[in-house]
Parts: structure tokens; sequence; C-alpha cells
């Protein structure tokens, strides 16, 4: 592989960054972008087939020797490739990688599992940062509804910091028939949601058994609804003071996931 220097936007190979706006280019085309070096080198060392690299001439002497043994690398000037992509490139790196096949139940098995299932997470930040934090805590796997957004667009990918290319995801076609399964397979579900009978965080006792758990994070503006609760084994929420109802969803994540994964400090 070597450093292939383009001068025409029209060039065919360039097809899919002329797409980069193009929010469906994922579920269509079967690829999606990466931007950033960060995350395109934790792209390259991931197992995800990686099908090309774009790079601004003046990254050429900074990235090209880390990038071109391992993809094919284009390079534009800086002002063409920003006129390709449609906004100003400043990273001047990204990279298009074949999307994974949907992961599957199986996928999240282990001894010490926690799922974090997110049935209607629209945000791109939001779910972005859940799968960073959801990474960081050492969960096996995110679940999806079909609502929530795309794990693989653009802006979700970024947010997550490339840490989406570490564990499963799967986006399922029908949450209660998952969430059914993985109860009859042993896990305790719980919801992240202040209803009159939830319990605070702080009062809740893991499992001395070290079972394993899904945590169901809700909507952004409306948190779970009832159909989502009922498959709860318990509803818990974070204690605020006076005058303060809510956290962020990925702020109430990172709490909710440094407790159940931090048996050190478990309520005694």
């Amino acid at each position: 592989m070597a450093i292939t220097r383009i001068d025409k936007l029209d060039d065919p190979r360039l097809t899919v960054y002329r797409e980069t706006r193009n929010k469906s280019l994922c579920l269509n085309s079967g690829r999606f972008l990466v931007e950033g070096w960060r995350v395109v080198e934790r792209l390259l060392n991931s197992d995800y087939e990686v099908d090309s690299v774009l790079i601004s001439e003046r990254r050429i002497e900074t990235f090209g020797p880390q990038f071109e043994h391992r993809s094919d690398v284009f390079a534009l000037p800086q002002s063409e490739a920003a006129q390709l992509v449609g906004f100003n490139f400043h990273s001047g790196v990204m990279a298009c990688a074949f999307r994974p096949e949907n992961a599957v139940l199986e996928d999240f098995h282990n001894e010490k599992s926690l799922i974090v299932c997110c049935p209607q997470i629209t945000g791109p930040d939001n779910l972005g940062s859940i799968i960073r934090l959801a990474a960081g805590f050492g969960a096996s796997g995110i679940l999806l509804g079909s609502k929530s957004a795309d794990p693989f667009l653009r802006r979700v990918v970024r947010v997550s910091m490339g840490s989406i290319f570490t564990m499963p995801i799967r986006t399922s076609e029908n949450l209660t028939e998952d969430l059914q399964s993985l109860r009859n397979s042993g896990y305790q579900i719980l919801a992240a949601e202040k209803t009159e009978l939830s319990m605070p965080l702080t009062d809740y006792h893991l499992p001395e058994n070290e079972s394993p758990m899904v945590l169901m994070l809700g909507n952004e503006a409306e948190g779970l609804d009832e159909e989502n609760l009922q498959y709860a084994d318990e509803v818990l929420h974070i204690e605020m003071t006076s005058g303060v109802d809510s956290l962020n969803v990925a702020n109430a994540a990172a709490v909710f996931l440094f407790a159940l994964t931090n048996r050190s400090h478990r309520p005694k």
C-alpha cells in the first residue's frame, strides 16, 4: 500500500467521503466514516475492516508513515479536502470502514456481564458518551432499541473516541424479546428512572454472587416508558438536592456505572 495523491474531487475513490454529511450512509452502503487522528488510529488497531484513509497533504509527514502500511491512503490539498467533505477539515484525517455485523446476545455473555441498554437514546453526543463510559467501566456490550441513534454515525463514533471498536453493539429489532431472553439467562435488569416506587441508588445492594446485569437508560426528554419499566427487577434513581430533578443521561450513566462496577464502594 502507498499514499496516493489525488487532485480531482470527482475521483471515484473519494465517493464515500463526498457523502460525509449524509446520515443514511452507514445504513445504505454498509460503511461508516471516522474522523480525527486518534479515532482513526484506534480504528486501524481494531479488528474492523478498513476501506481507506483520507488525509490532507499537510498531514502526510505526520500520519502517512503510520497509516500507509495498514490501509490505502488518499491525500488531498487542505482546501480541496474541506470542499470534498463539506466542512473545515481541521483534523486533516478521516477513514472509511466497513460496518460490522449486528451483534447477537451471546456476544455479550461473560461471567461478570454488565450490558448497557438504551431503548431510545436519540442524541448522537449522548450515545457516543454512553458508549465511551460503558467501555471505560468494563461493560460487556451495548444493546440499543430500534429508535436509538445509529451507533455508527460519524459524530457518535467521534464522541466515543473509538471506544465503540472495543465492544459488541446490538441494535435490536425486538427489544422486548431480547430483554426477556436476557432475564431467562439469569440477568438482573435495572432501570435508571425516578418513579414513586424507585429506590435511591445509594440504598441498592449489589448481589453477592455478582450475577450479570442490564442497566437501562431512558430517553433524554421522557426517560423510560412503562413498557420498558415493566421488565425491570429494580428501578433506581440518583438522589438530587432540592430544585434539581435530573441529570443529563450521559452524566447519570457515569454515576450508575461507577456504582455498579466498583464493588468496593457498595453500600453496606
